[in-house]
């Protein structure tokens, strides 16, 4: 059997945090600040809990039990879980951001072929049986969502750029934002369903992107534009599926990091949305090395 140390996912999530952090952000966020903890520890405590699905109280308590974990970020102590909160709430938009574009560098992407689309995440801790008794005497109407839009690489699956604000908005409002964020990646081609339908979001794909565009035409909506009409010969459905692969990376990272936002503002609730999208990319980053590692131990058993 494989060394058990090779294969524990938190621990090599862990230590990804952890070097992502070191790549992306200061030691300390001002010179007379207590420098009890870095940012570095306290971002990947964020990314850990985050992985772990639970809060922050919860989250401080059971790390308690586990030294392993103070070992590997080299803490003499614990932070209170009220330091990890006043953490995320101080980091800036802009960092979440470039906590991104250094997890996009874990893997070895060229050339990307883009699928996007949007997801929502719940604001609320109502239980599902209460949402129903609500919607049935139309007492008061549910909470707003939180809108993840996101686009991905087809074939690492791996988020590139995103975007997260208060929903309901419609997808395409913010595509034009996340497509130009994957311009530095060079993309060859971009695949979008039919809510993108837009001669704007084909003039950008293909004039700034210079990429090729797979985006189907809505048949209620009158056919104008000159990239539109390109779609009504020049829509290869086999690359235009490939958007599929966005659904896939959307349904993985709930599974693995939860739907639902437990902060209250929607300046938090964005924040949280935005770590989600980086807790992914590190979690994606362990499964392709632990599986790389399997694989080499398997081929060395076999011959």
């Amino acid at each position: 059997m494989p060394n058990r140390k090779l294969v524990n996912r938190f621990i090599k999530f862990l230590r990804t945090s952890h070097g992502v952090a070191r790549n992306s952000m200061r030691r300390y966020s001002n010179k007379f600040s207590r420098h009890d903890f870095t940012q570095h520890q306290l971002m990947s405590l964020s990314c850990l809990r985050k992985r772990l699905r639970m809060r922050y109280r919860e989250f401080i308590e059971l790390l308690e039990l586990i030294p392993k974990v103070m070992g590997e970020l080299g803490l003499s102590k614990l932070p209170h879980f009220t330091t990890l909160q006043k953490f995320l709430k101080r980091v800036g938009t802009a960092m979440l951001d470039r906590l991104l574009c250094q997890t996009i560098k874990l893997f070895d992407i060229q050339n990307p072929w883009i699928a996007g689309d949007g997801t929502g995440h719940a604001c609320s801790h109502a239980s599902l049986y209460y949402a129903k008794k609500l919607k049935k005497h139309k007492k008061r109407r549910r909470k707003h969502y939180t809108k993840n839009s996101i686009a991905v690489d087809a074939d690492k699956q791996v988020i590139v750029a995103h975007r997260v604000r208060k929903g309901p908005k419609h997808d395409s409002k913010d595509a034009a934002p996340i497509l130009r964020k994957t311009k530095r990646l060079k993309p060859k081609g971009v695949s979008l369903d039919k809510a993108y339908d837009a001669e704007y979001i084909h003039k950008v794909i293909r004039e700034e992107l210079k990429a090729e565009s797979q985006i189907p035409i809505r048949k209620n909506k009158a056919l104008t534009g000159e990239y539109r009409q390109m779609m009504l010969t020049e829509l290869d459905k086999k690359k235009y599926h490939r958007r599929s692969i966005v659904e896939t990376v959307i349904s993985v990272e709930k599974r693995v990091l939860g739907d639902a936002n437990y902060s209250r503002s929607d300046r938090m609730r964005n924040k949280e949305g935005k770590l989600r999208n980086i807790c992914y990319n590190i979690y994606r980053s362990t499964v392709v090395f632990i599986s790389e590692i399997l694989k080499d131990f398997y081929k060395a058993e076999i011959s």
